[in-house]
């Protein structure tokens, strides 16, 4: 695995994190310092996030 693919993989693994992060502040959970947004807006970027990781992760293609 090349340098590139290492780096891509870890923003794949940030994003996800993050879109856990921010689905788990609808139920109240602070993780992050993420509780900043509105509940329809932390679903929504939470969601989108986590896919967008999940994506990125198992080998979706992505040009920098």
């Amino acid at each position: 695995m090349s340098l590139s693919e290492i780096v891509i993989k870890v923003i794949g693994i940030v994003l996800a994190i993050v879109g856990v992060a921010l689905l788990l502040t609808v139920v109240g959970i602070n993780f992050l310092g993420v509780a900043t947004f509105p509940v329809w807006l932390s679903i929504l970027l939470g969601v989108i996030f986590l896919g967008a990781g999940i994506y990125i992760i198992r080998g979706g293609s992505i040009n920098l």
